[in-house]
């Protein structure tokens, strides 16, 4: 799960900040209408609103059918042809200002991320180095001129300790190719782990220093812990880059493999139950190797079926191109625990050239056919995800 991410985008905000500062002391600012989650003074200034009326601050269509530009946006022309470079849908387009002295309260915007295809942007272009925004714990410095993205369904709140008003544009958009490649390549993302990476790295060295017998095993388990969490986040950061979904949630119930099920399409991960963070790789191949409109109705258990066995075949092939791409052991997807105790017949298979499952990933157009030169072949991709339904005769199975 991304966290936020400053997107490498070059902004010109002295242009936004002339045009922009005539409405600084304009009259159009309304009021916040979540009025329980803020303290002091934050105004909306509404740009793009449900159905073009500049009187709706609100960033959800409601009732209405359609997001479109309000007359206001249509007098500001350097801004509209700013927004213009967003090569996405664009949705709720609004002016916060945040007043000096004011806060907006710990809060989540329910479902509005960028793993379930709705991305929240914030460009500065007011603001002081005594603005503090917080997405959980860790403080994000947003710049003029930044582009930044957070994980709006995440807890975020933010403090305007300055002397001067913070105002930022704020853009709601729908994830497509072109903005899922400015977030995942952004200059800086952060992806869920269970434990803070520098402060477990500062107690592991702690712990060394006490040259101790239990110093040394408790190091040694925590590193041990540190590994993991880090090797899960990789993982989970890959399938988010190529356009997965997942989901950080509790299961309740047992599950085929440990802390990972299929819920319409979306991979559900439950990092305390999760035992083997190589199995990742493998849940998502089943998804990658299958068209969207296969894949979002793809839940646990698959039923036994031609296309199923054949995806479990592609997953395989799928997830050994996965692990040499991202440079990690192809050891810890087929582990000893797993494929029924054929995981190194199947790592042993691969690396001599015996390759399960590809000749249905290149049927897939998803990897080089055979016979092309070593640079052109399997275990590299030519799509990560499957971008053609050859299944058509098989849907109803």
């Amino acid at each position: 799960m991304i966290c936020f991410s400053k997107l490498n985008l070059n902004i010109n905000v002295h242009v936004l900040q002339r045009e922009l500062n005539d409405l600084l002391t304009g009259n159009q600012w309304m009021p916040h209408y979540n009025t329980a989650d803020y303290t002091g003074n934050w105004h909306v200034l509404p740009l793009r609103t449900p159905g073009g009326n500049s009187d709706n601050p609100f960033a959800d269509l409601l009732s209405n059918t359609h997001f479109e530009n309000t007359g206001l946006l249509n007098n500001l022309p350097e801004t509209s042809r700013f927004l213009e470079n967003f090569e996405c849908e664009k949705l709720s387009v609004r002016l916060l200002n945040l007043n000096a002295g004011s806060v907006i309260k710990a809060h989540r915007d329910i479902e509005l991320s960028f793993e379930q295809g709705e991305a929240r942007l914030h460009i500065p272009i007011f603001t002081n180095p005594e603005v503090e925004f917080y997405v959980a714990e860790d403080r994000v410095v947003m710049n003029e001129g930044d582009c930044w993205y957070i994980n709006a369904n995440i807890k975020h709140r933010v403090t305007n300790n300055g002397p001067t008003d913070r105002i930022h544009l704020v853009i709601d958009c729908k994830v497509n190719e072109w903005l899922t490649q400015q977030i995942t390549t952004g200059i800086k993302k952060t992806v869920f782990l269970k434990k803070d990476p520098e402060t477990a790295q500062q107690v592991i060295k702690s712990l060394r220093m006490a040259n101790t017998t239990s110093s040394d095993r408790l190091a040694d388990e925590m590193e041990k812990e540190l590994q993991i969490n880090q090797l899960t986040a990789k993982l989970l950061d890959f399938i988010s880059e190529i356009g997965l979904q997942y989901q950080l949630e509790t299961i309740s119930e047992e599950t085929f493999l440990p802390g990972l099920k299929l819920s319409d399409g979306i991979l559900i991960v439950d990092p305390e139950k999760l035992l083997y963070p190589g199995d990742i790789l493998h849940e998502a191949g089943h998804l990658a190797c299958m068209p969207t409109e296969i894949r979002v109705g793809m839940n646990d258990s698959l039923p036994i079926n031609d296309l199923n066995n054949g995806g479990e075949m592609m997953a395989i092939a799928w997830s050994y191109a996965a692990a040499v791409h991202l440079g990690i052991d192809p050891h810890i997807v087929f582990h000893e625990n797993g494929y029924k105790g054929g995981g190194q017949s199947l790592v042993d298979n691969f690396t001599q050239g015996r390759f399960i499952g590809v000749p249905l990933l290149q049927w897939n157009g998803m990897t080089y056919p055979s016979g092309l030169e070593d640079k052109l072949s399997f275990p590299q991709m030519i799509n990560w995800t499957c971008k053609q339904n050859m299944y058509i005769n098989h849907t109803n199975e």
